[in-house]
């Protein structure tokens, strides 16, 4: 009876140990538990703190809008009307591990006009999302 209950209990765990080590596609590393989350700022011309509407970011990769996912809450994009959220770590995997382009546009809500500025992200296999490339200050004229 002793050898059936030891056959059982090591058979499950390592039919446990098989379950918690599917892969990913990426390879193994140690990450931080650090939660990232990528902001970009409005400014008028004069460096003066801006506002901004109708702020919209599409990974130009995949043509997806990109919508920031809370960590845990409901997603939150806007900090404060100068202050827009465009990714966290929770959007990971809708970037590349090299990066995507992501095409940025807000209108100024005192001018009207509206711009936009490209910026580099990643995401993927690595350990969190960071910019790679563009503008943590977008100058509203």
């Amino acid at each position: 009876m002793r050898k059936y209950f030891i056959f059982f209990l090591i058979a499950s765990v390592l039919l446990g140990c098989k379950k918690h080590n599917q892969q990913t596609g990426c390879p193994s590393q140690a990450c931080t538990t650090d939660f990232a989350v990528l902001f970009v700022n409005f400014v008028d011309k004069d460096g003066h703190m801006a506002f901004g509407k109708d702020v919209k970011a599409v990974n130009l990769r995949t043509k997806q809008a990109i919508i920031a996912k809370g960590n845990g809450g409901p997603p939150s994009t806007t900090v404060g009307p100068h202050l827009y959220t465009i990714a966290t770590d929770n959007n990971k995997n809708e970037f590349s591990t090299e990066g995507d382009d992501v095409e940025l546009t807000v209108t100024n809500i005192q001018t009207g006009v509206t711009q936009t500025v490209l910026l580099k992200i990643s995401g993927g296999c690595n350990c969190h999302i960071a910019k790679v490339s563009g503008p943590a200050t977008v100058v509203l004229n």
